[in-house]
């Protein structure tokens, strides 16, 4: 296939040379073979034409025999060991997928990857049995054909469901859906979730404003204070902001559930919180736990733990600017399956 650039004269140029040369070569040839005698002068002619740049620049580099079978040593190694890694990575996945578990779940993550953890700690929450698979992104392995049949986006996190015929779900809200409605349909109570419809529709809520709000704006932030190819300060400052204002969407909430809770139990006390002659502060039950849907630590709490757990890398200090956030994840982190699930285990 020839291909034509009319706007840079050096490929049209270089062609037109090109092709002189190569017919001046034929005609020489043609000679050669009439007139054996005058093949070594017409050889030294040839020899003074370039047909390009790149082979003149060649013609002025020139490797003894030792120095080309190291070059060649060279090439040979660098190809097998890019072999050793494609079929290292194809074994790895590929493998997987013919020789899949029989029970259990497998969980695809990233070590650096929050929303892998955050499937992570529902499964461990949930005492669930599952198995880790870290993908190597700087191999590709996230882009193996196995993986992309079972994830379209090629992104983690993803699990695979071996106990109901190797089902796949991908998107770490719809995998957390899909975990906890299994649960409850399997042993009738789910702790993480609801049966009643009202506080699904709240808890799904506060899982959908995690997925779509807090962790995007989260890694917007992250990318453009550490990743971007250069400094973008309008767009660090823009997402941290956000990040704020997601806090504070938070700190509201879980203020307001403090408040009702003090109230409820602090009875005593409640006439004078009422009339702001004492602080809420100032009650047995201001650290006592309190959660963004019912009495109790859910998947709308949970989901917010990973993020949570790295917003200080975009300067955001939640003891000094959100308290009420800060002790909601301090609880939270305490939880022995989130412990486990933060470790990788």
């Amino acid at each position: 296939m020839s291909i034509h650039n009319s706007s840079n004269p050096n490929i049209s140029s270089s062609s037109s040379l090109a092709s002189s040369n190569l017919q001046q070569q034929h005609n020489n040839n043609n000679i050669n073979q009439n007139n054996p005698n005058q093949g070594g002068n017409n050889n030294n002619n040839n020899n003074t034409h370039t047909i390009s740049h790149l082979s003149a620049g060649l013609k002025s580099v020139t490797l003894n025999d030792q120095q080309q079978n190291e070059v060649n040593l060279n090439l040979l190694q660098q190809q097998l060991q890019n072999e050793a890694t494609t079929s290292q990575q194809q074994s790895r996945i590929t493998n997987f997928f013919q020789h899949q578990p029989t029970d259990g779940y497998t969980l695809f993550s990233h070590r650096s990857a929050p929303n892998g953890f955050k499937v992570a700690i529902i499964l461990s929450e949930l005492n669930l049995p599952f198995n880790t698979i870290f993908l190597d992104f700087n191999n590709g392995e996230q882009r193996a054909p196995e993986f992309v049949t079972i994830n379209p986006n090629a992104r983690v996190p993803a699990i695979i469901d071996h106990f109901n015929d190797n089902t796949s779900i991908w998107e770490s809200g719809a995998i957390i859906l899909y975990l906890v409605s299994k649960f409850l349909k399997e042993n009738g109570e789910c702790q993480l979730w609801s049966d009643n419809l009202i506080e699904q529709s709240q808890i799904s809520s506060w899982l959908f404003f995690q997925t779509s709000g807090h962790a995007p704006m989260i890694g917007q932030a992250l990318h453009f204070r550490y990743f971007h190819s250069c400094p973008v300060p309008s767009a660090v400052e823009r997402y941290t902001d956000e990040v704020r204002r997601v806090y504070g969407v938070i700190e509201m909430a879980l203020a307001e559930r403090r408040e009702a809770l003090i109230m409820d139990l602090d009875v005593e006390n409640a006439a004078a919180y009422s009339a702001g002659t004492t602080p809420l502060s100032q009650s047995r039950y201001f650290d006592y736990p309190v959660w963004l849907v019912g009495d109790r630590a859910t998947v709308a709490d949970l989901s917010f733990v990973p993020w949570n757990n790295v917003v200080d890398r975009i300067g955001i200090n939640l003891k000094v600017e959100f308290p009420e956030v800060y002790k909601w994840t301090k609880y939270m982190m305490r939880r022995p399956a989130v412990i486990r699930a933060l470790r990788g285990d």
